[in-house]
């Protein structure tokens, strides 16, 4: 079985790299990087290292194949953009013949106002028309997210938002990397 996560050397895909790293030999476990150098200390732990650009669909298509289980890590940047590079990964998926798909999702996507919503709702219906299997992770607010406003409450100051009557459910990256690792794993566990 090889596994493939896309956006490796960021905040949260090196974290789910770590966490499969604890589950699966690297050798199970490729990554899709735009710069391959900078992911050269998980090819010296024999991880499979490949080139992968959001923007370049022939790149991900060679990065994806012979993979079994894919993460896509949602890109950053505008709506357009972000929508164009994950349609992208999915169509891209689908011809290297994935046979399966994780993507970092958010919280009622199909439903949800938040103004983040559309470029997952519009992710989710790309995957679910390519007939893979299939998981959307529902990661929330990352709790990393809000590292100055923690720090200015411990140093005295109010906790101010623009939530209203508006409930998050934040966590730590790690926590969301961990759940992923498990999805991705299928339950294997390092032999």
């Amino acid at each position: 079985m090889k596994i493939l996560v896309t956006g490796a050397t960021g905040h949260l895909g090196s974290l789910v790299v770590k966490a499969l790293l604890d589950r699966v030999s690297a050798a199970q476990i490729a990554v899709s990087v735009r710069d391959p150098q900078k992911a050269a200390a998980l090819s010296e732990r024999g991880v499979d290292v490949r080139r992968g650009d959001f923007d370049d669909p022939a790149s991900l298509e060679q990065a994806f194949a012979g993979v079994d289980r894919l993460l896509i890590v949602s890109t950053d940047g505008d709506t357009e953009t972000r929508i164009r590079q994950h349609a992208n990964a999915v169509e891209a998926a689908r011809i290297a013949g994935v046979g399966f798909i994780a993507y970092t999702s958010a919280p009622n996507a199909q439903e949800s106002e938040l103004f983040l919503a559309e470029v997952h709702r519009e992710t989710e219906n790309a995957i679910r028309a390519t007939g893979i299997p299939y998981a959307f992770l529902r990661n929330n607010w990352y709790i990393e997210n809000e590292a100055g406003a923690i720090h200015g409450i411990v140093a005295g100051a109010p906790l101010v938002t623009s939530a209203g009557d508006g409930k998050v459910g934040w966590a730590a990256r790690a926590d969301y990397a961990e759940a992923a690792a498990a999805v991705l794993a299928g339950g294997r566990t390092r032999e």
